[in-house]
């Protein structure tokens, strides 16, 4: 009979929360610069260990910051009903100034650093394109979105909507911003006309 070792004690929710969230704190007060382990640690109320298990590296550390701001997708219901629930989670997401600054921290680093620009495309940006994708075919499974809905310029536009607005612009999603946003959506998923 073949011996198993005891599980591992299971990983504190609430330490891997408040880590991320210390590391967008830090990053929200001097960029990529200011983040360190010792520093996340501190500021998180957890041992530099804790820190350190959970992402053995500063870059590890920043990107899982940024790429849990956008870890939860919305619900599929209707055009309208998943837009307007995508809107909601990205404000709350993006709610705090650490959340913010840290996004465009680890964006402007990506610019420089093809390591920074492959992981944050990989752990941050695809994450949200693939939720793009699966809004719009299950709304094309529904008869809500034509076959020809333009998944990528869809995710291009809607995106990028939102953290210009939300991220840059700091403002809120008011009721005159979601109708307009809910109106560019369903010309996004009727489909575009063919280009001349």
């Amino acid at each position: 009979m073949t011996a198993t070792g005891k599980p591992g004690r299971p990983r504190d929710p609430h330490a891997d929360a408040a880590i991320l969230a210390a590391a967008r704190d830090l990053m929200a007060d001097g960029g990529l610069a200011k983040l360190t382990v010792e520093g996340t640690a501190q500021r998180a109320g957890v041992a530099k260990t804790t820190v350190y298990r959970r992402y053995p590296t500063k870059l590890d550390l920043a990107v899982a910051a940024v790429a849990a701001l956008v870890a939860q997708p919305p619900s599929y219901t209707s055009v309208e009903g998943v837009t307007q629930e995508g809107v909601n989670l990205f404000e709350e997401a993006f709610a705090s100034r650490g959340a913010q600054a840290s996004f465009l921290a680890v964006a402007a680093a990506a610019a420089n650093n093809p390591e920074i620009h492959e992981r944050f495309t990989r752990e941050v940006l695809v994450p949200v394109r693939d939720q793009v994708a699966a809004t719009i075919s299950d709304a094309q499974g529904k008869g809500q979105a034509s076959e020809n809905a333009p998944v990528e310029f869809s995710y291009d536009v809607m995106l990028g909507t939102l953290v210009h607005h939300i991220v840059i612009r700091q403002l809120p999603p008011d009721a005159e911003f979601m109708a307009h946003f809910m109106q560019l959506t369903r010309y996004l998923y009727r489909g575009l006309p063919p280009c001349d």
